[in-house]
């Protein structure tokens, strides 16, 4: 059993940005996006906590970005200094979301620095999905067994003991081994072994065949989207873990808009195949939730002090996944569920297809083969199933980390997780016959 550190809030350790400030000043005589000291920086913001980065630092980041080229929203992202200079954009954007004053949750967890374009086909999208995954969670395993060495990378306070790392290895391990088999190499994992014994693959070899994959651009990308709050160890693990859940997120969104257009075409046999495939991705990522649980409550109390403003109510892949399913009822839209993302609100609003409104109407005016329509019953089904299981272990989660505190960014936190875990993302699918085959 790890003993759980007694951790105060206090303000991040000095740390002189005087470096940081000589970096960006000698960058600033080429300005060119490609030299940007992103190590330098990430370095000095590790060190503190982007909570207690020196106001001269951030007026120094702040002009810097100001005079930023600007980028063409439609501009061809390759090659050269176009993705270059949008990246850089953007990783600005993020470092000074609370200089700025709009630090929220998606710039704490910085999505935009991890979105990818959306493919065309759902076997396509789901891919890139996991190789992001593999990523951001091979890279977190690489951060948990370098803190057993003497290694003074990446300073973090309150570090883990070996058994600690070794459990949340195997967890990790866990939700990649799916997405491995799928898009690595065969024989770099044994689907046996997966099938036998979940989570039991040792973690170091995985991780060090997907970051044998990773392109420079990939190892910039996970590096810039790590800006923790604080300077201790577990903050790292909980980044990494939101980041793991947006993504996927963001596939099943995409795979049920895709089902929707199935649906307004006829063809809900497409539509049974992409609805089950958002339901396997969220089942995959349910140990996410254990590898979350082995933070140190205290150590989570102490950092989450500097995330107030962000809140995963503020999600607008999970909430956008949700419409998707069937439209909202106006008292949910009507909550902070809702209205923490106007812009997903605002499509409901607008009238978003669903895909229990568009079954609805498929079964009403062009009755499908029986064979049709269980098979998208069933797979409705496995999604709402899975999905009351995400919710359940998501609140148990709460109440161990929070107890009766509030959640962060102005949010009831437990109570408000306690009052949503009757909500079903298909409320007529279970009651009315013509909806499940």
């Amino acid at each position: 059993m790890n003993a759980v550190p007694v951790v105060t809030a206090t303000p991040a350790p000095a740390h002189s940005p005087a470096g940081t400030v000589r970096a960006l000043d000698a960058w600033r005589h080429t300005a060119d996006p490609y030299a940007f000291p992103y190590a330098t920086l990430l370095s000095h913001l590790r060190a503190v906590g982007k909570h207690f980065l020196p106001v001269e630092l951030l007026d120094r980041l702040a002009t810097i970005r100001d005079t930023l080229p600007a980028v063409p929203a439609d501009a061809v992202r390759a090659p050269e200094s176009v993705p270059s200079a949008r990246f850089l954009r953007t990783f600005l954007d993020v470092v000074l979301d609370k200089h700025d004053d709009r630090y929220d949750y998606p710039s704490y967890t910085a999505l935009s620095l991890l979105a990818r374009p959306v493919p065309g086909s759902w076997e396509t999208a789901r891919r890139v999905r996991d190789e992001l995954l593999l990523l951001l969670l091979a890279d977190l395993v690489r951060f948990e067994r370098r803190s057993l060495g003497d290694d003074p990378a990446d300073p973090r306070g309150t570090p883990p003991q070996a058994e600690l790392v070794a459990k949340r290895v195997r967890l990790a391990v866990r939700v990649m081994e799916p997405a491995a088999l799928r898009v690595l190499a065969p024989g770099t994992v044994d689907p046996a072994a997966v099938a036998a014994v979940p989570g039991r693959t040792p973690g170091g070899p995985l991780a060090r065949a997907v970051l044998r994959t990773a392109t420079a651009h990939d190892e910039l990308t996970l590096s810039a989207s790590m800006q923790p709050v604080y300077v201790l160890h577990d903050e790292y693990l909980f980044l990494r873990t939101l980041q793991s859940f947006e993504t996927t997120f963001s596939f099943m969104s995409a795979s049920l808009a895709t089902a929707v257009r199935c649906l307004d075409g006829k063809r809900p046999e497409e539509a049974a195949v992409l609805v089950d495939a958002a339901a396997g991705v969220l089942k995959e990522s349910l140990p996410l939730f254990s590898l979350l649980a082995t933070m140190r409550p205290e150590v989570f109390r102490t950092f989450r002090d500097f995330t107030e403003g962000a809140s995963a109510i503020q999600s607008q892949g999970y909430k956008t996944f949700e419409s998707l399913c069937s439209t909202p009822a106006t008292a949910r839209l009507d909550s902070p569920a809702f209205t923490s993302v106007p812009a997903v609100r605002a499509d409901v609003l607008r009238g978003r297809r669903t895909v229990e409104g568009s079954w609805r109407e498929l079964v009403a005016m062009h009755p499908s083969a029986p064979e049709a329509d269980a098979a998208l019953g069933a797979a409705v089904t496995r999604l709402e199933t899975v999905h009351q299981r995400w919710k359940q272990t998501h609140y148990r989660l709460a109440v161990r980390m929070l107890g009766e505190r509030s959640g962060t960014g102005y949010t009831q936190g437990v109570p408000y997780l306690a009052s949503v875990l009757a909500n079903r993302l298909f409320p007529t699918a279970d009651r009315d016959s013509a909806l499940v085959g």
